[in-house]
């Protein structure tokens, strides 16, 4: 996965915010407090498990860095 420090949020095609990281895309999970844990965007086609949490939309934490699928 590239640097987190290299971050986007974009429109998904629907309106939703999302996440971009390099050339993968996540989806927002849930929120609480002043963490926003995501998912990758393509979790329910691929299984893919990768993870971030944005803590109060600027600091990038890590999950799980392995996608099983190529960027898209």
């Amino acid at each position: 996965m590239p640097n987190p420090n290299y971050y986007s949020y974009i429109t998904g095609f629907r309106g939703s915010r999302k996440l971009k990281i390099g050339e993968f895309t996540f989806t927002r999970n849930k929120a609480t407090g002043l963490k926003t844990y995501w998912s990758c965007a393509r979790a329910g086609a691929h299984k893919c498990k990768a993870r971030v949490v944005t803590v109060e939309d600027r600091d990038v934490i890590v999950k799980c860095s392995q996608h099983n699928h190529p960027p898209y």
